[in-house]
């Protein structure tokens, strides 16, 4: 028990300190993770992966969904539900049934087996969709289409791998027998995932408490999926409804004094958990491969090359299919309806959902007998996800090569923030009267220094009025000095908290308000 929490706790130190330098350099966090982790593996000292499939699927996979989930929202999934439901269901049945075919036809592996490879491989990746979308600069609405997808498929790629499982375990399946599990999978799921969403979010907006309900957020992952799989629902899916459903809650109330708090402690969670999974993915592939016979690894070296283009063609054939038959992806012309689909079906990197999902196979069926074909499924998968990684860099070239443009949002940015102030200025308006008839008038230095900063950001909607160059410039000028000063303050702070001794809880608590005060100075905001 004890050297097998040291060498969690190593590999996550590892990980994080490997994705902590990636960062720090302006790289993706997935490939030097795998690099690295491969490099361990093969060092006669170090970590090794956990043994326990369960523990990687239920400890590392559940709270990474949930938490990839949270920062995603309810509303623009709905507005692009179509093309999401049409990704993220049919074409992971598509491809999951295409692979499947295609290592039975060509490999010693059977069917249902084959098939399991096909479910492992189905689901694209959250994380380095989204990183890689955001870096090529694509259109809000791809980019929204992009991580819908790979949110909803992670459900429907699991519950598919169970099937697969099943039918392995059993020998033979029926369709009824399939259908219905998928649809107990599904409906199940997306109940319990409702149902716990609504409760965490009545905790959460009840409590008085906000480190007791973060908390609760927190551990209520490994609750749901547990509650879900018992009752043979996806679990995963479970995560991403409730997930939804909190996120959704969170942002609708103006009054919500634990969202930044929670949005930061998630974000942090799910770093390390991807920079986990995909180290494991790194140690796990030189020991996959050592286990492999010769004529296992001749059939591994097959399966990846046409695995890749059998993932390739499945989903261009999706993607154009669906623009040629339903609305266009982007709501543009003809010209602009090949280029969103050009994007997203070259946008279909795997990550550390199939990786964990192929670390999730047992070893042996429930009968003793040993699951067959296990490392060859392994092998093949994390070389997929290698492979498909290194495809995915050349997402951005593609785009600007093609003529694909992100949104520019500074008009609308500009109108959202005059508008605002227009309504603070008619609040404030409200409110100095109020104090007025109450004999408590402000004072008049305040009210006119909220106001000039108020109608400084009317006046910088250039929709309204032309901004003149000298103001810009002052306004940079204006910033600047307040960040100085800020950091001054801080620096006193800790001189006088060194020097004279204050109470340290004093001290973080005016620090918060600071570091709250220079992020907002950060932002371009007075």
């Amino acid at each position: 028990m004890e050297e097998a929490f040291a060498q969690v706790v190593l590999s996550a130190t590892i990980a994080v300190v490997v994705a902590l330098v990636a960062r720090s350099r302006g790289w993706g966090i997935a490939l030097p993770l795998i690099a690295v982790g491969a490099l361990v593996d093969w060092l006669p000292f170090g970590p090794d992966a956990p043994p326990e499939p369960e523990f990687v699927l239920v400890v590392i996979l559940a709270p990474l969904v949930f938490g990839e989930a949270l920062g995603s929202s309810y509303l623009d999934l709905r507005r692009v539900q179509k093309p999401v439901l049409v990704l993220a269901i049919g074409l992971v049945i598509g491809t999951t049934f295409a692979v499947g075919a295609v290592g039975t036809l060509l490999t010693a592996i059977p069917l249902a087996m084959a098939c399991a490879l096909g479910a492992i491989l189905a689901p694209t990746d959250a994380v380095a969709v989204s990183t890689v979308a955001r870096r090529a600069g694509l259109p809000r609405r791809l980019v929204s289409i992009l991580e819908g997808e790979s949110l909803v498929n992670d459900g429907t790629g699991l519950t598919a791998l169970t099937v697969a499982l099943a039918a392995a375990a059993a020998g033979t399946v029926t369709i009824a027998e399939v259908s219905w599990i998928f649809v107990e999978a599904v409906v199940v799921g997306v109940g319990i995932g409702a149902i716990g969403g609504w409760i965490l979010s009545l905790v959460l907006r009840r409590s008085n408490d906000l480190m007791a309900a973060n908390a609760l957020v927190l551990i209520a992952p490994f609750l749901l999926y547990a509650i879900a799989e018992n009752l043979d629902g996806s679990g995963i899916l479970a995560l991403v409804v409730a997930a939804l459903v909190i996120a959704h809650t969170q942002n609708s109330d103006p009054g919500h004094t634990g969202r930044l708090q929670g949005t930061t402690v998630w974000k942090q969670v799910t770093f390390v958990l991807q920079a986990i999974a995909f180290f494991f993915v790194g140690l796990e592939l030189p020991e996959v491969l050592r286990r492999l016979d010769p004529g296992e690894v001749r059939s591994v070296l097959v399966l990846v090359p046409l695995v890749i283009v059998t993932l390739i063609v499945t989903r261009a054939l999706f993607v154009f299919g669906m623009i040629g038959l339903g609305r266009p992806v982007d709501g543009r012309d003809t010209r602009g309806m090949m280029r969103g689909g050009a994007i997203l079906a070259w946008a279909g990197a795997r990550g550390p959902v199939s990786g964990l999902a192929a670390f999730s196979i047992p070893v042996a069926f429930a009968s003793g007998e040993a699951v067959p074909y296990r490392d060859e499924i392994l092998a093949t998968t994390f070389c997929v996800i290698v492979v498909t990684l290194l495809l995915s860099l050349t997402l951005a070239p593609l785009a600007r090569w093609i003529g694909i443009r992100p949104d520019d949002d500074g008009d609308l940015v500009r109108r959202i923030d005059a508008q605002l102030a227009r309504a603070a200025l008619d609040r404030l308006g409200d409110i100095e009267s109020e104090q007025i008839d109450a004999g408590t008038p402000l004072p008049a230095g305040l009210v006119e220094r909220v106001e000039a900063d108020t109608e400084r950001r009317i006046r910088w909607d250039e929709s309204t009025v032309e901004v003149s160059q000298t103001e810009q410039l002052q306004v940079q000028q204006v910033l600047m000095v307040a960040k100085a000063m800020v950091r001054a303050e801080q620096e006193e702070l800790l001189r006088l908290r060194d020097e004279e001794g204050l109470p340290d809880a004093v001290v973080r608590s005016i620090m918060t308000k600071l570091d709250l005060r220079a992020q907002t100075l950060a932002a371009g905001r007075l």
